[in-house]
């Protein structure tokens, strides 16, 4: 497999990251990137993660064989309808967004015709960001997952699979409803409680924060990801994450109730079934 062009918008951690690894992989003849930072853009350029850099949207896409959306997922269907008359019939265009339902049926539809768009999402962020984080062994062991719709092209969706294996991924090929509610669960959740938490504590004492130590530390680390990006991702999964949020008051309820009943067997039983379901992920 070999795109001749494959086009990055938006060469940030993720973005940079995929460039990176297209390139050590010999995925790819060249890369192209977009930014609205002229000055991020060149760092990309001096660091080698990209091989030519624009601000203008269809010369970034122009010829691309892969477009790749790497922005926050607010500005998708702004960005495709942008590019849509400048794209090269019959590319294949993913995104590498934490959420999906709210988002594949606009791409579909501007995209229907013109392109072949597939949605993907790489689960191997970081509290950092920025195209100077950029690593070529990113997704390397990582899952992907993939969200393909009746409306999918079978040969877009076969290169797409294809292409994250050959980076080392393992990819997961679900729905976009089941993908927003697993990751509500598994991501979306983890970061609001993780801001909350730091929140709780500020608003006690801020001082408090300077005696953390590693459990702290260990929980809150994401709550250092971007307040902008998670903002979006909170809002365009709205449904799932109050779902989601309701789910762990009602466990909170639960350890609540047991402390308030000074019931100690409880309280390990909660525990204990928390321990042994942690001890299921591998490599954590």
């Amino acid at each position: 497999m070999n795109f001749n062009r494959v086009t990055i918008i938006g060469v940030g951690l993720i973005g940079g990251s995929l460039a990176l690894s297209l390139k050590k992989h010999g995925l790819c003849s060249q890369v192209w990137g977009w930014g609205r930072s002229a000055e991020r853009l060149e760092r990309a350029l001096k660091d080698g993660v990209i091989d030519h850099a624009t601000l203008d949207l269809s010369e970034a896409v122009k010829d691309a064989d892969l477009v790749v959306l790497s922005t926050p997922v607010s500005s998708f269907e702004e960005i495709a309808l942008k590019i849509k008359n400048s794209l090269k019939k019959g590319a294949l265009i993913t995104d590498v967004g934490s959420v999906k339902a709210s988002v594949v049926k606009r791409l579909e539809d501007a995209l229907c015709g013109i392109a072949y768009y597939v949605g993907s999402h790489p689960i191997a962020g970081s509290d950092r960001s920025g195209v100077e984080h950029a690593r070529d062994d990113l997704f390397e062991g990582a899952t992907v997952i993939i969200t393909p719709t009746e409306r999918t092209e079978p040969s877009a969706l076969s290169t797409l699979q294809t292409l994250w294996s050959e980076l080392g991924s393992k990819v997961l090929i679900v729905s976009a409803e089941e993908h927003d509610r697993m990751l509500s669960l598994i991501s979306h959740l983890p970061h609001v409680i993780a801001y909350s938490l730091t929140n709780t504590v500020d608003a006690v004492n801020p001082e408090y924060l300077l005696y953390s130590g590693g459990g702290f530390k260990d929980t809150t680390r994401i709550a250092l990801s971007s307040e902008e990006l998670w903002t979006d991702i909170c809002l365009f999964n709205q449904r799932e994450l109050l779902k989601a949020i309701e789910l762990f008051e009602r466990e909170l309820k639960k350890v609540k109730g047991a402390l308030m009943d000074k019931d100690r067997e409880r309280l390990i039983e909660l525990f204990k079934r928390a321990r042994l379901s942690r001890m299921r992920i591998k490599n954590g």
